[in-house]
């Protein structure tokens, strides 16, 4: 199905055109002119064609106008449709959405107040587990750096959580292997600050404990690692 044929079944779409025009530097680029029929946006748009195309099919910018401009014989006057003057909508390499400086910017915050509160928050959920007054230097250095990448890789599982998505998005792998690796992923991320904090104070010969915490962490990790190889080799649609 084409780039207009997809378009024309949306439901806020009474018109719609694509052509392939030289927007810069690079190669051409697809252009959808939409005329509405309703309260709809270009980004919902291509939010819309994201679901239902492949991202090498996808429309740079998706531009709403009043009206198409048309020949004497009433067909679609291609050539005389405008650049659009501003993107509504910035290209991807893939399904999934667009990754925008401001998706960037808000990962890095959310990551910085996720690892500030799992730093805080550790003496609270497991008093001690940090206390390195019996451990002599440097090995008590080089723990408390570990205490702290362990924050911060939970603090970036978090962002990802939220955020991740739309990069997984980009390489066009099928929807059920995005989502199993977007989890996968923020797991692998998030799981070692509660692990380490929890294996600290197991005793050793509490094995139904040691067993809860093997098969809690230990195995999911290695299953969220396989779906990480899956993703990788799965085929972009």
């Amino acid at each position: 199905m084409t780039v207009e044929e997809e378009l024309r079944r949306h439901p806020a779409v009474a018109d719609c055109a694509v052509v392939s025009v030289r927007t810069g530097s690079g190669g051409p680029k697809l252009i959808a002119y939409v005329v509405p029929d309703g309260e709809v946006t270009g980004e919902e748009l291509r939010a819309y064609l994201v679901e239902r195309l492949p991202g090498r099919r996808l429309p740079r910018f998706v531009t709403l106008v009043r009206a198409l401009p048309r020949t004497a014989d009433g067909r679609i006057d291609h050539r005389a449709l405008p650049l659009p003057v501003r993107a509504t909508a910035t290209p991807s390499g893939g399904k999934g959405g667009d990754w925008q400086p401001s998706t960037g910017v808000a990962m890095a915050i959310s990551a910085a107040v996720a690892a500030v509160a799992a730093y805080l928050l550790t003496d609270v959920l497991w008093p001690y587990s940090t206390d390195l007054s019996a451990v002599p230097p440097p090995w008590a250095g080089l723990f408390a750096v570990l205490y702290l990448v362990e924050c911060a890789a939970f603090g970036l599982g978090v962002a990802f959580l939220l955020s991740g998505r739309t990069l997984l998005a980009r390489l066009d792998r099928p929807p059920g292997v995005s989502a199993a690796a977007h989890l996968a992923i923020t797991w692998l991320l998030a799981a070692w600050w509660p692990q380490d904090n929890f294996y600290r104070l197991a005793a050793k010969t509490d094995w139904p404990l040691q067993a809860a915490l093997v098969y809690g962490f230990n195995v999911t990790l290695m299953i969220a690692a396989a779906v990480v190889v899956a993703f990788v080799a799965a085929r972009p649609r």
